[in-house]
């Protein structure tokens, strides 16, 4: 099997390529470090801008004589304005035109700026950990910025555009989506205001732990703060693969993350506000991203986040956005992503994953549900709602914790605060994957509900239930892929002792040692982590998902490695290094699939697994439901279960057809003629829905 996922995985690199740097030596910019660190601040400064002191003319126009994207041969540029009378004034390096800048006079000469020095890429003091700079010089895009300004003193907005001339956008990137993004440099690189460097920040936390040790993704920088003081306005120009229009929009701008924020290659978030224009990003960002009620894709986003990969960054880059499209049909709720190339000023920025951002307007554009009416907890504090909602999590907390689970009527009023198949579900995916940052170590947990339960959506009843992020410190990451991992008697180990210490903080960890002695919890939970394993980790098909994934991300992952290094990466093979990473994972995910079972039965104490096989239904009558997991009615399902727990079955006829019986063959089944029924094991079992 291995020997099969490795000569695919070789295959598929020579058939994508690997992105090499452009040749040509790299061109330090201690300039541009230097007027970055003194330049003023762009966003709270006393003095205003001039096109901050004028009135904005909004009904002034301006036009570029070329649509933005790809170019083979260079261009000459024209820029038109509505009004015969303005002035047009232009900038090339991503800035805010200015009435002392470039005034136009004719034809911009566009041509391939790739072979000119690097100007951004040499900035360094953004990570405590490197200084590394590209060796190569990157591609470049020519970014024009124009504005208008009347003679009465009144200005037009901004308009951006993006060219990239002599770059060959499929055979440097594929069919990925490119973002350009504009914005002033001393908003990313200003000493005392910039979100992309260590900055004041770092000097003064330095000074504040003089002679203490610390790694490097604990050092404190600029680019750590949070909260509107460190948002930055930002245009961002998006460009689809196919040449169709895509779309500009004024945005903010923060860094995302935790430990990932010390990374050269920093996660960004982009923000829809009202006051940069609009509140919301009204295109299908994602084209694939259903919404969860199933009801038609999304097609508007208040934000969305450019992801570096997290504790993935210097790895495989895929492992979050792989485990979530892997276990996106489970009960509870993931986020849609894909990767992009991305530009900031016009310097390549690597490739990102762009990911839908979880919000109250996420669960407002995804289910209906009125956005003042949600609540999201982020590890113990309200993300979203009111300071006293925090209140709805201690109630269901505290009486899960004080009450014994193993008392049917304390579990039935449980199961009215907390839907038991969401926390199951997601328990299992950090189990099956061994996530080392997980709900387990009280870190990467959300939870969420309505507040007032209205009945108006299926979601709004007042249960938490649960999503998934940040699941990336996964699969063996810094153990080269090791897939034999007991993770699951660690983690009951680490919850007993959380429960019997004396500072109990109200971890949701914990909540599972309480629930597990409940019995329709405990099968509950244990058909959940034989579900994750026999659907949405079948060895085959996820390793295959894997295939497809690292088909898209090798066409630029290798470049962002050269461009963001760390120097141990960078002095490879990229191509190489990054193949390698995904054959790890791959290992990882056959390994696992082949050694859970076992893993399980020393951790839970259970009898051996038997394998079940739900036979495909003839003729198209039907489909099978497993638990709670849809079924391919196209094929036979095999996977492992456990006799200690029953499995339950439903059959769901086609239209026009009806369900008969249920035939069994070394299993008991609750009742042949009802479609959904349980099936107690005893063996190795067949089972088969019959449709007319």
């Amino acid at each position: 099997m291995l020997k099969k996922i490795l000569a695919s995985l070789c295959a598929v690199c020579i058939l994508t390529g690997a992105l090499s740097g452009c040749s040509g030596e790299n061109t330090t910019a201690p300039e541009l470090t230097e007027t970055a660190s003194e330049a003023p601040q762009t966003d709270n400064t006393e003095e205003s801008s001039p096109t901050e002191m004028t009135e904005k003319n909004e009904e002034i126009t301006i036009t570029f004589s070329h649509g933005a994207g790809f170019y083979d041969n260079e261009i000459n540029l024209e820029i038109f304005c509505s009004d015969p009378d303005a002035q047009i004034r232009y900038t090339t390096d991503g800035s805010e035109p200015q009435l002392t800048d470039e005034l136009y006079a004719g034809p911009l000469h566009l041509k391939d700026r790739s072979t000119e020095g690097n100007l951004l890429s040499s900035v360094t003091g953004i990570s405590a950990g490197s200084n590394y700079t590209p060796k190569k010089r990157v591609k470049k895009g020519n970014v024009i910025r124009a504005a208008a300004f009347l003679p009465d003193g009144t200005v037009s907005k901004i308009f951006s555009s993006t060219y990239f001339i002599g770059i060959d956008r499929q055979a440097e990137y594929g069919d990925l989506p490119v973002i350009s993004l504009f914005t002033d440099t001393a908003n990313l690189f200003n000493k005392q205001t910039g979100i992309y460097v260590l900055g004041q920040t770092y000097e003064d936390w330095k000074a504040e732990h003089a002679g203490e040790h610390y790694e490097d993704w604990q050092a404190v920088g600029n680019y750590s703060n949070r909260g509107m003081e460190w948002e930055r306005p930002v245009t961002c120009q998006y460009l689809p693969a196919d040449g169709s229009e895509g779309f500009v929009q004024d945005l903010g701008m923060r860094i995302m993350g935790a430990a990932s924020r010390s990374a050269a290659q920093k996660s960004l978030k982009l923000i829809a506000r009202e006051e940069y224009g609009s509140k919301n990003i009204k295109y299908e960002l994602l084209p694939d991203n259903l919404h969860s009620d199933g009801e038609g894709n999304v097609l508007k986003y208040k934000s969305f986040i450019l992801r570096n990969g997290g504790n993935d960054c210097d790895f495989g880059k895929v492992r979050d956005p792989l485990f979530q499209l892997l276990s996106e049909n489970r009960r509870f709720e993931t986020q849609q992503a894909a990767p992009c190339i991305v530009f900031i000023d016009g310097e390549f920025w690597g490739l990102y994953s762009l990911t839908e951002d979880y919000s109250d307007n996420y669960f407002e554009n995804n289910y209906g549900i009125e956005k003042e009416n949600v609540v999201i907890l982020k590890r113990g504090e309200i993300e979203d709602g009111n300071d006293e909602d925090i209140e709805l999590y201690n109630e269901m907390y505290d009486f899960i914790m004080s009450s014994d689970m193993s008392v049917k009527e304390n579990y039935d009023k449980a199961s009215e605060m907390l839907d038991m198949g969401s926390f199951m579900d997601y328990c299992a995916l950090n189990l099956y994957i061994n996530n080392e940052d997980s709900i387990f170590k009280d870190n990467s947990w959300r939870m969420w509900r309505v507040r007032d339960a209205d009945g108006k959506t299926s979601v709004s009843d007042g249960k938490w239930r649960m999503i998934v992020y940040d699941i990336d410190y996964s699969a063996g990451i810094y153990n080269s892929g090791n897939a034999n991992v007991n993770n699951i008697s660690e983690a009951f180990r680490e919850l007993k002792s959380n429960v019997e210490g004396e500072d109990n903080p109200r971890k949701p960890g914990n909540l599972l040692s309480a629930l597990y002695k409940n019995s329709e919890f405990r099968c509950g939970f244990i058909n959940a982590l034989c579900d994750m394993r026999n659907t949405d980790f079948e060895a085959n098909s996820s390793v295959d998902a894997l295939i497809e994934l690292y088909g898209k991300y090798s066409t630029a992952v290798p470049a962002t490695f050269e461009r963001f290094g760390p120097d141990w990466v960078a002095q490879q093979d990229t191509a190489e290094y990054f193949e390698m990473r995904i054959a790890e994972l791959a290992n990882f995910l056959d390994g696992r699939y082949r050694k859970f079972p076992d893993i399980m039965k020393k951790a839970l104490d259970l009898s051996d697994p038997v394998e079940v096989t739900v036979a495909a239904p003839e003729n198209g009558g039907g489909t099978v439901m497993i638990n709670s997991t849809f079924l391919d009615a196209s094929a036979d399902f095999k996977g492992k279960y456990f006799p200690d727990c029953p499995i339950t079955v439903t059959a769901v006829p086609s239209e026009g057809k009806s369900f008969v019986k249920w035939e069994c063959e070394g299993c008991t089944v609750s009742d042949k003629s009802s479609p959904e029924a349980e099936i107690t094991l005893s063996g190795s079992c067949t089972v088969k829905a019959v449709f007319a």
